[in-house]
């Protein structure tokens, strides 16, 4: 039995037709997979479902009865959704978010007693730990999901939408995730799961639903397609098409690190070199000190031994800006907290660092920057209405342009990718590997931070293997893929 239908779907914009009649359903107790590249319509049909927005054609069956008037409130009663940002005060338990509205009270007293009661109810019926005592934003990604999630089960919904869930979340928090879903699959609960990891979406879903464009080019069963086949249904072009590789020649040597040391973050005796023209990857699992490593230089920390050199004259970074200023620029692993300014314009946010630049007398140059902006946005081709719109409205991948396209007007001769192609489509992620083709064409150095070991091998002139906080190995093409996953996990030595 279908919980929801949406018959003839349609969404205009002003100047963009989001969605154009699009039947949808889902059925009681099933684990729905929802995919497509970033503009594709998965966020419009998912808030035209949650009653956000308005469809502009099209009606919607609960339980097969049409509703006649489908909003906020009316989607309330029925449909939950967890999003990649989680609503949570962060100062608060996770008792008190759990209750935030619907407090249990006599006169002006808080009942906690009963409100453990009511809580620990729920978190054994769907089998969750997670501590409800404590202030979320001391708890892990992982646990504030969760607090998250029983926010929504806490109303007993019909349908929840799960929207990129394991972006953030450790291995063993997704197994955590992955064994909820299909708990609540097993208590009748239908699940609407969106995400850009193609593989989980097949191990955990019964149909997946394909948008391409804002048409719905076909709902299938996970059983009867692969990744493969997933993929040329998303971006209609072959799958040796989704790592553009050009052959470069290189050139000189443009960074190097010898034998540097940030012994309190666990970073031991690093040395290695990145050319012009080159693209270097770094591979390891989580904590292995990719991150770590690139932030420090980048950030200015002070290295406790070891040296950096810049076109092999010696560089000790003081900060980010001095940084830049000698032609590291970082894309940083969390593009909207720290790489963009969400409530300013795509504009703004692609002049930014070099506004300084474009004023005189403390007065703006609009029309430098309004044709800085509109070069980079079209050598980018960033999919927007204006120049004017807001960066937080973007998609995923459009935004991540934002984020690198702001350094396209200083002078970068360093360029650090960190897990530059997280949470974005396959067609979004193609444009990122040609960007960084182009950089390198034009004698840039890659630095190049991925937990996707097949984007690594496809995409990198040379990778090196991080473990502990130490290099452990470099590798040249052709990789040989086997002996680097197992080196990633600790099982061979170089």
């Amino acid at each position: 039995m279908n919980v929801v239908e949406m018959l003839g779907i349609s969404k205009q914009f002003p100047g963009i037709l989001a969605l154009n009649n699009v039947d949808f359903d889902l059925k009681e107790g099933e684990i729905h997979g929802l995919v497509g590249e970033n503009g594709a319509g998965k966020s419009t049909l998912v808030k035209i479902l949650t009653g956000v927005i308005k469809p502009t054609a099209g009606s919607i069956l609960i339980y097969g009865s049409k509703v006649s008037k489908w909003d906020i409130s009316e989607a309330y009663k029925y449909i939950g959704a967890v999003y990649q940002e989680r609503e949570l005060v962060p100062f608060f338990t996770g008792l008190q978010n759990l209750f935030l509205g619907f407090e249990i009270s006599k006169g002006s007293f808080l009942i906690e007693r009963e409100m453990f009661k009511q809580a620990n109810k729920l978190l054994n019926r769907y089998k969750i730990e997670v501590p409800l005592d404590i202030p979320v934003n001391e708890l892990s990604p992982g646990q504030q999901q969760m607090v998250t999630i029983l926010k929504i089960l806490f109303r007993n919904p019909k349908v929840v939408v799960f929207d990129e869930p394991t972006a953030p979340l450790s291995l063993s928090e997704k197994k955590s995730l992955y064994e909820l879903i299909k708990n609540l699959k097993a208590k009748g609960v239908t699940i609407l799961y969106i995400s850009h990891y193609l593989s989980e979406v097949l191990d955990l879903c019964d149909r997946i639903t394909v948008l391409r464009n804002g048409i719905k080019v076909s709902t299938v069963e996970s059983s009867k397609v692969t990744e493969d086949e997933l993929i040329e249904l998303m971006i209609d072009k072959s799958i040796k098409e989704q790592y553009p590789k050009e052959c470069v020649e290189l050139g000189e040597i443009v960074f190097e690190a010898k034998n540097v040391s940030f012994d309190k973050m666990g970073i031991h005796d690093v040395s290695f070199n990145i050319r012009s023209g080159e693209i270097v990857g770094f591979a390891g699992l989580v904590g292995a000190g990719r991150t770590e490593l690139a932030r420090a230089i980048y950030l200015g920390k002070k290295f406790d031994r070891g040296e950096i050199y810049i076109f092999g004259n010696k560089f000790v970074s003081k900060s980010s800006w001095h940084s830049i200023k000698n032609g590291i620029v970082m894309i940083p692993e969390n593009r909207r907290t720290e790489g963009l300014i969400l409530d300013l314009s795509i504009k703004e946010n692609l002049t930014l660092p070099v506004l300084k630049n474009l004023s005189n007398m403390g007065f703006i140059a609009e029309s430098v920057v309004a044709q800085i902006s509109e070069r980079i946005r079209e050598r980018l081709s960033i999919r927007c209405s204006s120049l004017r719109q807001m960066v937080r409205t973007l998609s995923g991948g459009n935004q991540q342009k934002v984020s690198l396209g702001k350094w396209f007007a200083g002078k970068a001769k360093v360029w650090i990718f960190d897990e530059p192609t997280q949470g974005i489509d396959v067609e979004a992620k193609r444009e990122i590997y040609q960007i960084m083709g182009d950089l390198a064409k034009n004698g840039a150095a890659i630095w190049f931070i991925s937990s996707d070991l097949k984007e690594l091998v496809a995409i990198s002139d040379r990778i090196y293997v991080m473990r502990k906080g130490k290099i452990i190995s470099e590798h040249q093409r052709p990789f040989n893929e086997a002996q680097i996953l197992r080196q990633m996990l600790g099982g061979e030595e170089f």
